[in-house]
């Protein structure tokens, strides 16, 4: 079951009890355009759930609450390196670092505290990928979804009162040295301590050891305390450490979800940071590709081969190329990618291709043949190894290759309306129209496949077939010889009228063809005699 769409029409905790009540399983991406969250659900229950800007690993955050010490982590990690199998709170049970209890709920509250943030996203969209499940490392639990948000729905009340009261996330925050020190709870100094002058309420929210909410409601009563304060002239931000990994997991992530504008902000801040990041340019660049802008893209992947040489660079920049038509290009771009990575599927195809458009047909054709030795289900070579054998005239090993194209892809109607195309050519007519008729039952709105068997009816002679398939798609392909031809099978069929409207249109569509306004002439003079 595919579920997605916007936070606007359909809001988070319904989305969340309609996965719940149909006891779905899968994961749950949320996202209000600056942050990306997943929730992951198992049998209608929450198991999991983590935001990936704001992601503390578990055992990050046992090692912060002094649940455990820095070389008691050290060991576990270590451990988990030789048992694979097994998550990291697991072997801390068995080291007997920890409790079940302690550690089911410390995961609770980090579950609960990252849905509480993801419920205060009234913006957004949400996509649910069925039978997705956390990594087998993430130690999970199972929660009842209705306690969550009814939880959730208090806490949301709580966060009503003051999110408006707060500056945006994006205020730098100093200290207030005017006012007059007084005591404080150990929450309030920890939040103090991390203001410095340069950090924003958001790198706050990230640095603190207390939850969302905690930390907002600290920081309002800092604030109408007076010992906070926003400075008088706005102050640059200071990035905290890590955001470079960050905005790498929220541009992956949203290109992942086809959120592009989105991704290409976060990669941006990436090379704000660091100009020379050669993946920023490499998503940068498929980030154009997708939208279509080759010259773009080009300038992106061009980047980041020149920065670091990787495969996958090169064969989409070759890919790139090829579409812009740059063939010498594109060959020398995936010819270095086929150095680093030679059984690369994808390389030797956008090769192949490159190779056929540049006319190096034997060279195509053994790149072609090699694709299919180690993939048959890959479609390219079929595409393309035909062509090839029809221009040397082998059209029998080209109907062969066809025909082995139609038995893997039965539902690709291209292969069986490009053998029908060769089986005329053969002189094989019944062959031909046999599969034009089956590629209709697949695709039964097809112009091409259309246009193509009511031409072939058109050549034998069977004129009402003919009649009702150009009929079918006359004004879709708005083209003067189907309007043609149809006036000339409805002069057949006796109807004058109908056969002179038929070619005035052709004439408005080719009013140079000479051919048409002869029939018109004739037909008109004889006064439809």
């Amino acid at each position: 079951m595919a579920i997605k769409g916007s936070l606007a029409e359909a809001s988070l905790p319904d989305v969340i009890q309609l996965l719940s009540y149909s006891g779905k399983s899968g994961c749950l991406s949320v996202t209000d355009g600056r942050n990306f969250g997943n929730i992951f659900i198992k049998d209608g229950k929450v198991v999991f759930a983590t935001i990936l800007n704001r992601k503390q690993k578990l055992g990050d955050i046992l090692l912060t609450k002094q649940l455990i010490d820095k070389e008691t982590l050290t060991k576990a990690l270590e451990m988990r390196k030789n048992s694979k199998n097994k998550r990291l709170g697991e072997i801390m049970i068995e080291m007997g670092a920890l409790s079940r209890d302690v550690l089911d709920r410390e995961l609770r509250a980090q579950i609960e505290q990252t849905i509480f943030t993801m419920l205060t996203w009234e913006t957004g969209y949400f996509n649910f990928e069925a039978d997705l499940l956390p990594l087998a490392e993430d130690y999970t639990l199972q929660l009842s979804a209705q306690e969550l948000l009814l939880e959730g729905a208090r806490r949301i009340d709580e966060w009503k009162k003051i999110e408006n009261k707060i500056p945006p996330f994006e205020t730098v925050l100093i200290r207030n040295e005017d006012v007059q020190s007084i005591p404080l709870t150990q929450e309030e100094e920890k939040i103090m301590e991390l203001v410095d002058g340069v950090r924003t309420i958001d790198d706050i929210l990230k640095l603190s050891e207390s939850d969302f909410f905690a930390t907002c409601r600290t920081v309002y009563g800092l604030l109408s305390a007076g010992l906070l304060m926003k400075p008088e002239k706005p102050l640059a931000s200071r990035r905290v450490s890590g955001d470079v990994s960050e905005y790498k997991n929220l541009g992956f992530a949203f290109y992942k979800t086809e959120m592009y504008d989105e991704a290409e902000r976060e990669y941006k801040k990436i090379l704000d940071i660091d100009g020379t990041d050669p993946e920023a340019f490499f998503y940068l660049g498929l980030i154009e590709l997708m939208r279509g802008d080759m010259k773009a893209a080009r300038e992106q992947l061009v980047r980041s081969a020149e920065k670091e040489k990787r495969a996958s660079v090169l064969t989409n920049a070759g890919y790139v190329c090829i579409k812009m038509e740059c063939y010498d290009e594109a060959i020398a771009y995936l010819q270095t990618a086929r150095e680093l990575m030679p059984d690369n599927l994808k390389m030797k195809c956008n090769l192949a291709i490159a190779l056929f458009k540049k006319g190096n047909h034997d060279e195509a054709e053994v790149l072609l043949r090699e694709v299919i030795k180690e993939s048959p289900a890959t479609i390219t070579p079929y595409m393309y190894l035909p062509m090839i054998l029809v221009e040397r005239k082998n059209f029998e090993d080209a109907a062969q290759t066809l025909q082995e194209a139609i038995d893997h892809f039965p539902r690709m109607t291209a292969f069986k309306n490009n053998l029908a195309v060769l089986y005329e050519s053969m002189d094989r007519p019944e062959d031909a129209e046999k599969l034009y008729r089956q590629a209709l039952e697949v695709d039964p709105h097809n112009k091409k496949i259309c246009k193509n068997l009511a031409d072939f009816y058109y050549k034998t002679q069977i004129l009402g077939a003919a009649r009702e398939l150009f009929e079918k798609i006359a004004d879709a392909y708005n083209d003067w010889q189907i309007f043609f031809k149809l006036g000339n099978i409805h002069l057949r069929q006796g109807d004058k009228e109908k056969a002179l409207e038929y070619w005035y249109k052709a004439s408005e569509l080719n009013p140079s063809e000479q051919l048409i306004a002869r029939n018109i002439e004739v037909l008109t003079k004889s006064g439809g005699k």
